[in-house]
């Protein structure tokens, strides 16, 4: 059971590495945003084998902010404490979709310290912005955005209007009337799917995955419209959840955290199933790495695939009809696996704590 834990919303980015063409600044997170690039933006940035994460604990107007600066109570992380750092806190950012609306969990610290006051920094890389989080490089997460499901309500009962949740009361009470602060903690720990803070080209996915999709997908919307995509994907999962139930294997739906959709239960042993849903005929479907690499690495893997589908609407899209088809013995190695996109890693020693050696 993990005891210290700390949530706080930012605005959204993809990688929060910095400026970047496709990625200027956060978007949301507070009226600061609105004008300006929130601090937010260098929270997933290596420098010097650590990473350093800002929020604004209180919203409070720019000149009350100077004259009274905010600051986190460490006391409702750790209910009795007192000091001003404090170790071991297990800190959980989630944002708004501002294309989708929601909030959902975007990344994590896991072991991270966090600090009472806002701490200055003088790392060239971070221009001048301070921090209320330090972890060691390697402690981060950071989901890929469009693998962003895990959702944290508002409202009574919820996250609130604040940029920051404890998880304790003031009393020093857990907030046993608060069922998503569990739902997150599971999600993080159980999370097993592609990491955009270590593997930045993890982004790329989705993106692939649409490229390869055939003319008529992408006649119907399916690369620019996620909507779509999603439409799809949720309804091949409830075809399958539905089918494998009445074969009796027991689906459990594993598809928000780990590299497959269901794990069912095939004669006392562990099936993984993964589930595909397409316009197409289904004769070629898309993988990402983690799903290629997890099905090469169990035997006892199945595909789904529901295709043929038939979608109307973009901008509530319905979809309909189609076919399946259940491989619950999956050689990946038998089909045709043919690459469709590479990142490449540049060898050690051509960049020196984020910037490029001058010659």
């Amino acid at each position: 059971m993990i005891d210290k834990v700390l949530f706080a919303r930012i605005g959204w980015m993809k990688l929060y590495k910095g400026k970047q063409p496709d990625d200027e600044r956060p978007i949301g997170g507070g009226s600061y945003n609105e004008t300006e690039s929130g601090h937010e933006i260098f929270n997933f940035l290596r420098t010097d084998g650590k990473v350093l994460g800002y929020f604004q604990p209180q919203m409070q107007p720019k000149a009350r902010r100077e004259a009274h600066p905010s600051s986190v109570r460490l006391e409702k992380i750790e209910p009795g404490f007192r000091g001003d750092v404090l170790d071991h806190v297990l800190v959980i950012f989630l944002a708004r979709n501002p294309k989708e609306g929601g909030q959902y969990v975007v990344g994590w610290y896991r072991d991270a310290t966090v600090y009472r006051h806002h701490q200055d920094s003088s790392i060239p890389e971070r221009q001048g912005i301070g921090y209320f989080i330090r972890a060691k490089a390697g402690n981060e997460r950071l989901v890929p955005e469009h693998l962003r499901s895990q959702p944290v309500p508002g409202g009574k009962g919820g996250f609130g209007q604040a940029n920051i949740c404890y998880r304790y009361n003031d009393n020093g009470t857990p907030k046993n009337n608060a069922p998503w602060i569990a739902q997150a903690l599971k999600y993080v720990s159980s999370y097993e799917l592609e990491d955009a803070a270590n593997n930045p080209a993890s982004e790329t996915d989705s993106e692939i995955s649409m490229t390869v999709a055939g003319t008529l997908e992408r006649a119907a919307g399916y690369q620019s419209n996620p909507r779509i995509r999603r439409a799809i994907e949720n309804y091949a999962m409830s075809w399958a959840f539905k089918r494998l139930r009445e074969l009796g294997l027991a689906p459990v739906d594993t598809h928000t955290t780990k590299p497959y959709d269901f794990l069912c239960n095939a004669g006392g042993s562990d099936l993984y199933v993964e589930v595909k849903g397409t316009q197409e005929d289904g004769r070629c479907i898309s993988l990402t790495p983690n799903e290629v690499k997890h099905a090469k690495g169990y035997k006892n893997s199945a595909l789904f695939v529901v295709y043929n589908v038939k979608v109307q609407g973009k901008r509530k899209p319905t979809v309909s009809g189609g076919q399946e088809l259940f491989l619950n013995l999956w050689d990946i190695n038998a089909g045709k696996l043919e690459p469709r996109g590479y990142s490449f890693t540049l060898p050690e020693g051509h960049f020196e704590n984020g910037s490029r050696k001058q010659k």
